[in-house]
């Protein structure tokens, strides 16, 4: 195989018609080998042969809606073809732009499921599937999606196989016509051998044909080569003059080409008989190209392989073994897509839940980085307010000491200076009562001090003394004077009249 780099995708030419697998890599062609491929950047290609496509053309009424369009379609060819109805058909359609109708005409192709997935069974064993499935007509339409033709004008395509033949007109680069032909190469070495007598080899045919074309060293089989050539391209002139007619075209060019390559000499009869500008086919997809006997088919392949790569389309895709979608383009894959979303929005509450609770841990821990910081900055104020609260202590116990010496000596002024004061108005008091004593003729027997009050106890010879001396003392209005009892004490000249007077210093 060629050398690929990883991340190529190889497009594989799968040819049935000639037992031939070719891949083309970074425009470099290989021999494909499937037990070295890798199916993940290999896309597959091949093709129906135009033999086994059954093809009509059907008009359908301008009213019937495109809803309604393919059924249609469907109806009206199994009716024109005498299609057996308990088998399976792959049927599409293309529509002719420009027909002179008044109705819609569509060119229909149908193929025969069943031979279908027979014919592509066996490589679809190797493969597990095939991606894309052309018809051969098809084909030469990737000549202008990949801008190698351009899309303006009527080209005409012929093409020989051993057991096939077909002609194809595109127009603007679009699908116009096509048509079998008889003329296959099979079919031109039956004629051959006929007019020659003698039956040759098809290889040996083949070859003779691929490499002398029309040119012939034999005289003789040489005329008769120019007239089954010559034969060939009547008849296809009558095929192109007939879809000229119909459809009101004028085909500007044609190119021919076959499974042996390129005829020698072929062009001559294309000018003669066709009086249509001959073009060679030498299109080529790889620079390595001339190295493999590569048909033109092949090289179609290619381009089809690129275009589908580019541009998926499977309008016509014919093969029955299509690669499977991505998964998530599956029912399956959109069930397990949902699975998938339910257990997602299931663990969203916990991711959230574990997300802002990692969150929540994560500014925890900053703020107790943040805290420990400050923390140790805090210590030395913290020593600090330590030694400011010991001293406070020390100063509160001081003021308490001095405080209570302070009290201590504010209640020794206070009572010095109440002894003081006190002190001198008793004795006052005591000189004032002992002097209204004397003066009413009474007699002091004994004095008592109790804080403010002095208590006397006099005696009198009658009560008048004793009552007068009471009056005296209460009309000082610093005294107040308080007596319980007035006793008379004694018998005849020795009676008193006793009283224990207590006066208030006030």
């Amino acid at each position: 195989m060629a050398r690929n780099s990883k991340n190529a995708t190889s497009v594989v030419a799968i040819n049935k018609v000639t037992q031939t697998i070719f891949g083309l890599s970074e425009n470099e062609v290989f021999e494909h080998d499937f037990s070295k491929s890798n199916r993940a950047k290999e896309t597959y290609i091949s093709y129906v042969p135009y033999k086994d496509v059954m093809t009509t053309t059907v008009e359908i009424s301008k009213t019937v809606a495109d809803d309604d369009l393919l059924d249609t379609i469907v109806v009206k060819v199994y009716e024109e073809l005498g299609l057996d109805t308990a088998l399976d058909y792959k049927i599409t359609y293309s529509e002719v732009i420009g027909a002179n109708s008044d109705d819609r005409v569509f060119n229909v192709f149908v193929v025969d499921n069943t031979k279908l997935t027979a014919e592509f069974d066996a490589i679809a064993a190797r493969t597990n599937y095939i991606d894309y499935v052309a018809m051969a007509p098809f084909l030469y339409e990737n000549l202008y999606a990949r801008g190698i033709l351009t899309r303006d004008g009527i080209d005409c395509f012929v093409y020989l196989q051993r057991d096939d033949a077909f002609l194809v007109v595109y127009q603007n680069g679009e699908y116009f016509q096509s048509r079998q032909l008889r003329y296959n190469l099979k079919f031109l070495h039956d004629k051959f051998s006929e007019l020659v007598g003698n039956r040759m080899e098809e290889a040996e045919f083949f070859k003779l044909l691929a490499t002398q074309g029309i040119n012939l060293e034999n005289p003789a089989e040489r005329d008769y080569m120019i007239q089954i050539f010559d034969d060939m391209f009547y008849y296809i002139n009558d095929v192109l003059n007939g879809i000229s007619k119909v459809y009101n075209i004028n085909i500007q060019s044609i190119y021919i080409g076959t499974d042996i390559g390129k005829i020698p000499a072929i062009e001559v009869f294309v000018e003669n008989n066709l009086k249509i500008d001959y073009k060679d086919f030498n299109f080529s997809v790889a620079i390595n190209a001339k190295d493999y006997p590569l048909t033109q088919l092949d090289t179609l392949m290619f381009l089809a392989g690129q275009q589908y790569l580019a541009e998926p389309d499977d309008d016509h895709n014919y093969s029955p073994f299509m690669r499977p979608p991505p998964l998530n383009q599956r029912y399956s894959g959109k069930l397990i897509g949902y699975i998938l979303g339910g257990l997602l929005l299931g663990a969203a509450y916990p991711a959230y839940q574990f997300g802002y609770g990692y969150y929540n841990n994560m500014i925890a821990d900053e703020k107790t980085t943040e805290y420990q910081g400050l923390e140790s900055e805090l210590v030395p104020a913290r020593e600090q307010v330590k030694e400011a609260k010991e001293k406070t202590a020390k100063v509160k116990e001081e003021f308490g000491v001095r405080n209570k010496d302070l009290g201590d000596r504010s209640s020794l002024i206070n009572e010095i200076f109440s002894k003081k004061n006190e002190y001198a108005m008793k004795g006052m008091s005591v000189f004032d009562l002992t002097n209204m004593i004397v003066k009413n003729r009474g007699k002091l027997v004994r004095i008592g001090n109790d804080d403010r009050n002095i208590t006397v106890e006099v005696h009198t010879k009658n009560d008048k003394q004793m009552t007068e001396l009471l009056e005296d003392i209460s009309q000082k209005a610093k005294y107040g004077v308080y007596t319980e009892t007035i006793v008379l004490q004694g018998e005849d000249d020795s009676v008193v009249y006793d009283s224990n007077i207590s006066v208030e210093v006030r």
